[in-house]
């Protein structure tokens, strides 16, 4: 049966659920209580939110970090970073503060110049479409005077207008090339509204217009983001050295494409993540960089390195196309609130910090690559999501965190370390407690049957005693413990292992012996006599010790390590424990 649906725009925000939940899950009733634990409980802001796009059904969370510790242009910052990718916040946090003791940051804003095309077919002669454009220039830029008015007055607008011939790529194609300034706004509704307004004013019955739309290409509207400082500064066991693999690192990503993109993917880790948080274009901004980084024919890093003097220099330079009216930045109330953060920067200073964002990044990644590897902290973020996916508590991430920190951190290991923690904890029982002890035997009675082995209730309850008794000196059982078996069994005793189910020392018998007493009450009775008579003669003697005919010579200590693995091991045959 098709799922092809119409109408699926007019259906209300419950009607879409439902069908989607219908058509392509199977778990209905999990999956809108997935979908609907994401609203916010706040309806007014829930209805902003659903208003941004289409056909929303849910919001998708992103984790909201903060990069302190930023000094650009001797200004401080709290850099706002929203990023799903672990280590990204992390590392922008301690390059910041690392180079807030060096200088900090110095940046500059090279051009704010952006670009729009109007792409048209003309297959007449050049001269005259030259003649008609540069007749009608002045009357294009008015075609778009109701639109760039208010731009105007903020010192923006349309820069210039220019006929570009493209027909040597493709047959009959040219262009209307513009430029603009849009100040603090991101400007691709204002960019493209003057483009279709000059399209208009442009066309004939000769000159056809195939599109009128911005270029997300802006290699006018640039920023740089440096740092410096002595190499003896750069700290270190040997900064000189580091220095070094540092500038051939950057160097390897200027020629090799092949590392550039992974280099240049490190550098948008920091910028894209700024850009989320103000509520930009991180798309928009992607392309321009990448685009920036082929300007040559080549892929490139956009950032460099240079050593002169002693002199240790890192910068980048690219184009950012930003704002900080307009759009998402003006609804969005974190986008607002990040900006606030950022002390209600320009576009112009916003290029800069995120400049330094990326730069931070880049930093980051390569003293991280050309130093202890680049899984050293990837592998710590990478632990703790896996301890938060199966939920560990604080105590549980200590010690994982402890037991892995010079241990390779792999999934499954993590899982078996994380099970182990879990491992249900033997509840040993305190044989000397008269009080659990009655309480716990005093749940026996005759009908009650045991998880393993032959004996009954009061068969196991008068063993218990029996085997106290030997301790005691009361039951003198003719067994030899060879010292060497005795050395390898003893030191059993000190660990947290039990007695496996099926064990039986050989002094004992086959079958179980008969009943000594009448009743549970009276052998529960005698225990508790024999526990008693333990305790008095190994504290009357303090050097006593006493043959186990299993375990060999035992002292008093050993001898309670011995009880309460064995009265551990009988309490768990009828599920006392």
């Amino acid at each position: 049966m098709s799922k092809i649906i119409s109408g699926f725009s007019k259906f209300t925000k419950e009607e879409k659920i439902a069908w989607l939940t219908e058509n392509y899950f199977h778990n209905q009733s999990e999956t809108v209580n997935v979908i609907k634990q994401y609203w916010n409980v706040d309806n007014d802001l829930q209805q902003l939110h659903d208003d941004f796009i289409e056909n929303t059904v849910s919001n998708f969370y992103m984790p909201y970090g903060v990069a302190p510790n930023f000094l650009i242009n001797d200004s401080e910052y709290v850099i706002p970073m929203v990023v799903e990718e672990s280590s990204v916040v992390a590392a922008a946090s301690l390059v910041g503060k690392f180079w807030s003791t060096r200088g900090g940051f110095k940046t500059k804003v090279i051009g704010t110049t952006k670009i729009g095309q109007v792409h048209f077919m003309y297959a007449g002669d050049k001269t005259e479409l030259e003649n008609y454009f540069h007749q009608n220039k002045t009357e294009l830029f008015a075609s778009t005077a109701s639109i760039t008015k208010n731009m105007e007055k903020r010192g923006g607008g349309i820069l210039d207008i220019k006929l570009v011939d493209k027909t040597d790529k493709l047959s009959n194609y040219y262009q209307l090339h513009v430029t603009f300034e849009t100040k603090d706004s991101m400007g691709a509704n204002f960019i493209n509204s003057c483009l279709e307004a000059i399209a208009k004013k442009f066309e004939t019955p000769d000159i056809e217009i195939v599109m009128s739309i911005l270029s997300n290409y802006i290699p006018e509207c640039l920023v740089r983001a440096e740092v410096s400082c002595k190499i003896s500064e750069l700290g270190g066991e040997d900064p000189q050295k580091f220095a070094e693999k540092f500038y051939q690192a950057v160097k390897i990503a200027e020629i090799e494409p092949y590392r550039a993109v992974t280099h240049n993917k490190g550098i948008m880790n920091g910028i894209d993540a700024v850009v989320l948080a103000t509520g930009n274009d991180f798309r928009a901004v992607e392309a321009g960089a990448h685009s920036y980084a082929s300007r040559s024919g080549q892929y490139s890093s956009l950032s460099h390195c240079e050593i002169n003097d002693g002199i240790f220099k890192f910068w980048i330079e690219l184009p950012l196309a930003l704002g900080t009216v307009g759009g998402l930045t003006g609804l969005h109330p974190m986008a607002k609130l990040s900006l606030e953060m950022l002390q209600k920067p320009s576009a112009r200073m916003l290029m800069q910090i995120m400049a330094a964002a990326g730069l931070a990044q880049n930093f980051a990644a390569l003293r991280a690559l050309t130093t202890k590897g680049i899984q050293h902290g990837h592998m710590k973020m990478h632990l703790q999501n896996i301890l938060n996916q199966f939920e560990a508590n604080d105590e549980e991430k200590e010690i994982v965190t402890a037991f892995f920190d010079k241990r390779t951190v792999t999934h499954s290991a993590v899982v078996e370390k994380i099970n182990s923690l879990r491992t249900p904890k033997i509840n040993w029982v305190n044989f000397l407690d008269e009080h659990i002890v009655i309480t716990q035997l005093s749940k026996l009675n005759k009908n009650s049957k045991a998880v393993f082995g032959l004996m009954n209730a009061q068969q196991m309850i008068e063993h218990l005693s029996a085997v106290t008794q030997i301790a005691n000196g009361n039951w003198n059982v003719n067994v030899f413990v060879p010292d060497e078996k005795a050395a390898r069994r003893k030191p059993f005793l000190n660990t947290e292992n039990e007695l496996q189910a099926g064990f039986k020392a050989s002094f004992l018998a086959e079958e179980p012996y008969i009943l000594k007493f009448n009743s549970l009450e009276e052998a529960i009775g005698d225990l508790i006599i024999q526990i008693e008579i333990f305790v008095k003669v190994f504290k009357e003697d303090k050097s006593r010790t006493v043959v186990h005919p299993f375990f060999g010579t035992l002292d008093f200590e050993y001898w309670k390590l011995f009880q309460v693995k064995h009265f551990t091991h009988h309490f768990k045959q009828f599920n006392l424990l």
